[in-house]
């Protein structure tokens, strides 16, 4: 998969692309479907496919005093994506100027212009252009108009229910780990750095591992059996997430005990992979 950091920059051959376009936050079964046909698409017509995704997330410009709690980290997205056998990533800057396009403007300048798209990917509730003026009936007026056909990819469901970022992003923060790794359809995990804490863990005879993570959106407040990546090793392990009251603190906490191990680990990042919620935090 080619990777392009800004859009502005390219200019892909006119009606050479099947483009999907989305936040794809989580890249859970319902966005894979759709790079699935977005990839079907384009070998049907002998044409690449490609991603149109957003940097930072459009939310974090627009209410930059609300928390944006992502399932994903912006490169991990990348991988999830790569993944997908998509040959193009276009990553559009989230900007005050990007925000500022009407809906006109982006399907001209966006998609006809720097795209070259000739198919254009969507689901079916997507909207676009400045305050969000753009349905998907007015894209597929603008497609007429600029040369590309709009395909609404159908709603995905796994045992009946529909896969939404919104719904993975409901059960990880109701510690429903295995629900939200079937709507993911991979295991539900957070990478971080492992930081200085306050050492509790070693003074109680448990040494533990203070975590840091990019994405704010961790699991509900308890107990956690957990698979940890290290060097290539899967290693058994144990994480806290809440307020530790047996010290009395006030602060969120994230803690991983790595079972029968001692090795320093600050500095380093680590993969955490949430197996099951095993209870809350003791009171």
């Amino acid at each position: 998969m080619q990777i392009y950091s800004n859009y502005r920059n390219q200019s892909f051959p006119p009606q050479s692309q099947v483009v999907a376009i989305g936040n794809f936050d989580g890249v859970h079964l319902g966005h894979r479907s759709l790079f699935a046909l977005a990839c079907r698409r384009a070998a049907e017509s002998g044409l690449e496919s490609a991603v149109l995704t957003f940097h930072p997330h459009p939310l974090k410009l627009l209410f930059p005093s609300r928390r944006i709690f992502l399932i994903t980290a912006f490169e991990r997205k990348i991988d999830l994506i790569a993944s997908s056998h998509i040959d193009n990533l276009v990553i559009a800057p989230f900007d005050h100027q990007f925000a500022d396009l009407t809906a006109d403007d982006f399907a001209r300048q966006v998609l006809a212009r720097h795209l070259g798209a000739a198919i254009v990917v969507v689901g079916n509730n997507y909207t676009f252009g400045r305050n969000r003026e753009g349905s998907v009936p007015r894209l597929c007026e603008l497609g007429k108009k600029y040369g590309f056909r709009v395909e609404i990819a159908p709603q995905f469901q796994f045992d009946g229910e529909l896969v939404s970022s919104t719904k993975v992003r409901e059960a990880i923060m109701q510690g429903e780990i295995e629900r939200a790794a079937r709507f993911l359809g991979r295991e539900c995990a957070i990478s971080g750095r492992v930081v200085h804490g306050k050492s509790r863990g070693r003074g109680i005879g448990f040494p533990t591992a203070n975590l840091v993570s990019e994405v704010e959106l961790y699991p509900k407040e308890g107990v956690y059996a957990v698979w940890v990546e290290h060097c290539d090793q899967r290693l058994m392990g144990v994480m806290n997430i809440g307020r530790n009251p047996t010290f009395a603190d006030t602060g969120l906490t994230v803690e991983v005990h790595i079972l029968d191990f001692d090795e320093d680990l600050y500095g380093l990042e680590l993969r955490i992979i949430f197996v099951k919620r095993l209870r809350s935090e003791k009171s």
